[in-house]
């Protein structure tokens, strides 16, 4: 159970109900119907319900999602392997079901989604995804600056700014794992 249990929406104060409409908008136009966000009663669950808690930082947490997702240079296979990567660092089950599932839309098989959630790197993925896992994995499990070892192999794979958007997505789900664990957010059965 959830330390922050999800707010019916028919019990949203003016300020949660402004945040919850817009963010419904912004999670359907994303993540369409691969996972479950929205319980039976229209609530949010995730990370989502948790942030209606704080509503000022809703809209800023979705910003943040949308513009990452407009970044180019770095395929959507490789997106969500660093997403999987980091989740497992934090053992976040939410993150890991949620982008378990939007995996499954890209180029990543079942054991390869699975291995990931596992925090084990398959052999077989391709050089964008062993490069996302490599950076996740160093940047959520070290302390201190990114080898330039790891950063020159991400820089050639990805380019500079595909490299930035990868480090970028890392931080962000790191963010997003640690307050679906401080929430204790659970998985959907």
């Amino acid at each position: 159970m959830s330390r922050y249990p999800p707010i019916p929406p028919s019990e949203l104060n003016s300020e949660q109900h402004a945040a919850y409409d817009e963010s419904s908008r912004i999670a359907k136009d994303i993540f369409g119907d691969k996972f479950i966000y929205k319980n039976d009663d229209g609530a949010f669950i995730g990370p989502f319900g948790p942030l209606l808690y704080t509503p000022n930082m809703v809209n800023p947490f979705f910003k943040m999602v949308v513009e990452l997702g407009k970044c180019p240079g770095i395929p959507a296979a490789a997106k969500e392997t660093a997403i999987l990567a980091t989740g497992s660092t934090f053992k976040a089950g939410y993150e890991l079901y949620a982008h378990g599932k939007v995996a499954e839309g890209t180029s990543l098989t079942g054991e390869q989604i699975s291995n990931m959630k596992g925090g084990k790197k398959p052999d077989d993925l391709d050089e964008s995804c062993q490069v996302a896992f490599d950076v996740a994995i160093e940047l959520s499990r070290k302390q201190g600056p990114l080898s330039d070892e790891t950063f020159q192999r991400a820089s050639k794979t990805l380019g500079k700014q595909g490299t930035a958007a990868l480090i970028h997505y890392v931080a962000l789900y790191a963010y997003t794992c640690i307050f679906l664990n401080g929430v204790a957010a659970p998985v959907p059965e």
